[in-house]
């Protein structure tokens, strides 16, 4: 599977639609099966790209090797809240639920209920699983773009189960629904939901069958964007596997009267070449890791397979080595027994070390990088320690422990 990613107006979507698409190359080489887009933009963007009309929900043949689905998240949320109405309904009609619930459900909507925050992304990330594991498609591209921050759609997963977890643990679910059939209907579809969140975060997070691909402008919103990815990225564990500069300005169409001394629409053009000259260097050593593509800016308006291959993007598998956490090494630094200092340690990018935030949370490791906190669960003799404190140099995250008086074994 592969997850395309960007800031809003970089061109994510075409780029996306541009992957699925494949270039001349691609097509004569190798890949049999058809390709299927996933899109989350309720502005159909991706539609447009390719000059077709859209069904939200059902994938709709975009090309002879795609296909393109576009999700309706509201319409999910809608199918979803009718499944838990029928359920209580079912309770009234059979006796075991209570006098009145089918009123009741009738004038409720959909957000009212299942209003707790990331359902709607978690609802279409459930359905992005059931089609990469369905057999049907040789590659799922996935067009993280359309208004949501990509990092929060990856998190949602975790943040919808803790939130259902920590509202009702299910040990009172299940004391609550022994008695009562109406609440043991409702139970059930939270278990499945809470399944369904760690299913999806095993699909996203692993990083033997996903590929991230990030798309950026070739300037300094661009060199910022790559800087916070990165860091976001690799505290979640995801390793960057391509970045591509979009809309790069061909130089050999610049005015004729350019250098020293140019005025005029020469010298903005001679200022726009050397501010993306600076900005994919910057970009190239961000990502060093990752492979670069930098794909033209073309003047010709982008709806057709045709010119979509004209961009000459490519978004491959590749072999990634591990990183952030799950690449963390455990040590023990000094002392013995209960005086004893453990550090765990991994390479992170930080644009803002300022932005780093350490919590604890039972067995696991509360870590906010540039805003997007991730739970890490902790190696099991770091379980039993309390945190020190937290250490960044030389692009190496520290985090230091000490065994916990009252947990630590004796010897």
């Amino acid at each position: 599977m592969h997850l395309v990613l960007g800031a809003g107006g970089a061109g994510t979507t075409t780029v996306a639609a541009a992957g699925a698409a494949g270039d001349r190359e691609a097509r004569r080489t190798g890949r049999r099966g058809k390709t299927l887009l996933v899109t989350l933009d309720r502005f159909h963007s991706a539609a447009t790209v390719f000059g077709v009309f859209s069904v939200p929900g059902e994938p709709v043949p975009a090309s002879q090797q795609v296909d393109l689905l576009e999700l309706d998240t509201m319409a999910m949320l809608e199918d979803t809240w009718g499944t838990v109405r029928s359920a209580l309904a079912a309770g009234e009609l059979t006796g075991t639920g209570v006098p009145g619930v089918g009123a009741l459900l009738a004038g409720l909507d959909p957000e009212e209920v299942l209003g707790l925050p990331g359902v709607e992304s978690l609802l279409a990330l459930r359905r992005i699983r059931d089609e990469a594991a369905s057999g049907s498609w040789s590659r799922v591209v996935v067009d993280l773009s359309g208004g949501t921050d990509p990092f929060e759609l990856l998190r949602v997963p975790q943040m919808v189960s803790d939130t259902i977890e920590r509202l009702w643990p299910r040990h009172r679910r299940l004391a609550a629904s022994a008695d009562n059939a109406r609440i043991a209907r409702v139970v059930a579809v939270l278990d499945e939901l809470v399944r369904d969140c760690a299913d999806v975060d095993e699909l996203l997070f692993d990083t033997a069958g996903v590929d991230v691909h990030l798309v950026v402008g070739a300037d300094r919103h661009g060199v910022a964007t790559a800087e916070r990815a990165l860091s976001v990225l690799q505290v979640m564990g995801l390793p960057l596997s391509t970045v591509l500069a979009n809309r790069v300005l061909p130089e050999n169409l610049s005015p004729a009267t350019t250098g020293v001394g140019a005025t005029g629409p020469a010298a903005w053009w001679d200022e726009q070449l050397g501010v993306q000259a600076a900005a994919v260097e910057r970009i190239r050593d961000i990502t060093s890791g990752a492979e670069f593509i930098s794909l033209p800016w073309l003047s010709e308006p982008i709806d057709s397979v045709l010119t979509l291959r004209r961009l000459g993007v490519r978004i491959g598998s590749r072999q990634m080595d591990t990183v952030g956490p799950q690449a963390a090494k455990v040590e023990r630094e000094s002392g013995s027994g209960v005086d004893s200092i453990y550090r765990m340690s991994w390479r992170q990018a930080l644009p803002d070390p300022s932005g780093l935030q350490l919590g604890r949370s039972g067995d696991d490791l509360m870590i906010t990088v540039s805003g997007v906190r991730r739970r890490v669960r902790l190696p099991s003799v770091l379980r039993r320690c309390l945190v020190l404190g937290a250490q960044w140099d030389g692009g190496v995250l520290t985090v230091r422990f000490r065994p916990d008086p009252g947990l630590w074994p004796e010897t």
